[in-house]
């Protein structure tokens, strides 16, 4: 006799039909992003009369729903462990930095490290105890913050990383070479692409968060002091770092993890 338990019945997707039904979108929001793409990948393939359209929409309205109750949860958290100001809002750049937070949410839909840079600048902004003179260098942050893309982020991450280790058991004559320090970001970011490291440093530089690259007879040369960090790309990493240890820290009072 055949274990029935063992019969798996092809699933029809006809559960999807049903998004546009009220209180049904809502569960969809609540469940894993892996099943969501299964279901709506799984409706398209079988040609669902009416999803190719509107699923495109769908699926960017469900990101940005996740995206939308990450950052709530995130807010209430740091101010119910008084973190955040309560009203942090009516402060100066707090309620800017939550609109334009927003908006980018809405319009951008932004990927992982670079919706956790904005975060981490909207708290530094906001963070209880912060000075006029913090808050102002924590919103110009922010405004450099929003103009990065992910693989900008991952290499200031990388530099923020190695900058007490970096050249201190290389030969000094050629430890502060740009093509040097090139090819160990290229190494420690993992991706082993110097092409990108020389991509993704130009920005970073411009914004003056990497000290500038000098020509020299012998070949471009660097500072080699945080491996090219300037005080601006160290304060840039210390607000994600710190976003990231406290946000951490106020999930495991309300245990979340």
């Amino acid at each position: 006799m055949t274990d029935e338990s063992l019969i798996v019945k092809p699933r029809d997707y006809s559960d999807i039909i049903k998004l546009q039904e009220p209180g049904v979108l809502e569960e969809f929001f609540d469940e894993p992003l892996s099943f969501i793409a299964e279901t709506v990948t799984g409706a398209l393939a079988a040609g669902k009369a009416g999803w190719f359209l509107a699923s495109g929409r769908i699926v960017q309205g469900m990101l940005k729903a996740k995206l939308f109750q990450q950052f709530s949860k995130e807010v209430k958290k740091f101010r119910d462990a008084g973190k955040i100001e309560k009203d942090f809002a009516e402060t100066k750049y707090g309620g800017q930095t939550w609109v334009e937070l927003m908006r980018i949410i809405d319009e951008e839909s932004p990927d992982a490290d670079r919706l956790e840079a904005l975060k981490a600048m909207f708290f530094a902004i906001n963070k209880v105890g912060t000075t006029d003179g913090e808050r102002i260098k924590a919103y110009q942050l922010w405004q450099i913050a929003k103009k990065l893309n992910s693989g900008e982020l991952l290499l200031l991450k990388t530099v923020f990383e190695c900058k007490d280790a970096y050249g201190h058991s290389v030969d000094p004559q050629i430890r502060n070479k740009y093509p040097h320090w090139r090819t160990s970001m290229a190494s420690a970011v993992s991706h082993g692409s110097e092409g990108l490291i020389e991509l993704h440093q130009k920005k970073p530089t411009d914004f003056g968060l990497l000290t500038p690259i000098t020509p020299n007879i012998m070949g471009d040369i660097i500072d080699v002091r945080n491996a090219r960090l300037s005080d601006l790309g160290l304060a840039f990493c210390a607000n994600i770092e710190t976003y990231v240890v406290e946000l951490r820290e106020v999930s495991v009072e309300d245990g979340a993890i």
